[in-house]
């Protein structure tokens, strides 16, 4: 994957989207919507690392929920980077910075890590709640808070390895341009720059394809499972007709938190994986190839996509957790409903019942 300046032509270009629409499209996708979805996702993103932090890490879960907010915070601050960095109304080329060039490093590929990150956790999470299903008597024993952590930090770890290449073979310095005869900031690419960009491409492929196709396996063999294991479960728990229904609720509530999750991943993800298979199938319709605009155009889309991913989570564990919700209200709507004064009193106790 060769490194090139979206406004140079390459050989032979085929217009098929003209740099005029181009441009239209990065200021629509990346700066517009892209830019306040991020700023969004990054309030959203606090507010859950605050309200996660509050459960504590008792529960595996709420390890692998934390993590996600983490990875999903560096997706959204990645996505407010890109957006700031293809601002038209900012004059880059008088302050000698090549935006394009940077945003490449400081934006485009850690928004890139991030995702993939998000992925593979949220692979991890619908993995246990399947194991939950299957084998709910040894789940807790196999996946404690403390293995969920460490799981946790070999994806950062192995994510943050498979991109390192990519800041070995590139740096920011001045380098001189003959079109604004004079130096700016831009990409300044080794000489081998082009093997350790394959190398990181090609195991950042290997993640993506992984991350999709355990999601889609898993995600139905949690749905196949629940259906066989709840007459079960219903008969076989020892407890009380009320306790009984309280572990059957809680569970069930997680399990559809987990399914709607990876549910609204592998929706974005499949923007980003078709881009990828397109790629491969048509060599030209790369960067700097014959149909590098169509590819940006594309990509612009796929990039918001995963930067509205990583957005949209407080809503999913607002409407389908009942703890979130209880924690959430407490925070939030009790601080602003006690200025109101002795006219509305907050009822407290009936919201801790909720």
């Amino acid at each position: 994957m060769e490194i090139h300046n979206v406004t140079s032509v390459p050989h032979g270009a085929s217009y098929l989207v003209s740099l005029a629409t181009l441009y239209t499209i990065e200021t629509i996708n990346l700066v517009v919507l892209s830019g306040l979805v991020s700023i969004f996702g990054v309030i959203s993103n606090l507010v859950n690392l605050s309200i996660f932090w509050r459960h504590g890490f008792r529960e595996s879960i709420n390890v692998g929920l934390t993590a996600l907010a983490v990875s999903d915070l560096g997706t959204v601050i990645s996505g407010a980077i890109l957006s700031v960095c293809f601002n038209p109304l900012i004059p880059y080329s008088e302050m000698g910075v090549n935006s394009r060039d940077v945003q490449y490093l400081v934006g485009a590929h850690p928004r890139f890590c991030f995702a993939r990150i998000t992925g593979l956790i949220t692979v991890y999470i619908t993995l246990e709640r399947c194991l939950c299903v299957a084998v709910p008597l040894h789940v807790k024993r196999i996946l404690t808070p403390r293995r969920t952590f460490a799981v946790v930090v070999l994806i950062f770890t192995l994510i943050f390895l498979i991109e390192t290449p990519i800041y070995m073979a590139h740096k920011l310095d001045w380098k001189f341009s003959y079109a604004l005869n004079r130096s700016e900031i831009s990409l300044v690419s080794m000489s081998n720059a082009a093997e350790l960009e394959n190398l990181s491409f090609g195991l950042s492929v290997c993640v993506q394809f992984s991350s999709f196709g355990l999601l889609l396996i898993l995600t139905s063999t949690l749905v196949l499972l629940l259906k066989k294991r709840s007459e079960w479960r219903l008969q076989t728990v020892s407890a009380g007709p009320s306790d009984k229904n309280n572990v059957s609720r809680r569970e069930r509530g997680a399990i559809r938190l987990t399914l709607m999750v990876s549910t609204i991943l592998i929706c974005f993800l499949f923007p980003s994986t078709l881009l990828i298979i397109t790629s491969f199938l048509e060599p030209e319709f790369n960067f700097g190839r014959r149909y590098q605009n169509m590819y940006f155009s594309v990509w612009t889309i796929v990039s918001l996509g995963e930067v509205s991913n990583s957005s949209v989570n407080i809503f999913v564990y607002y409407k389908m957790n009942s703890r979130y919700r209880e924690t959430f209200r407490g925070v939030f709507c009790t601080k602003s409903s006690s200025k109101e004064g002795n006219k509305t009193p907050v009822n407290v106790s009936h919201t801790e019942k909720l």
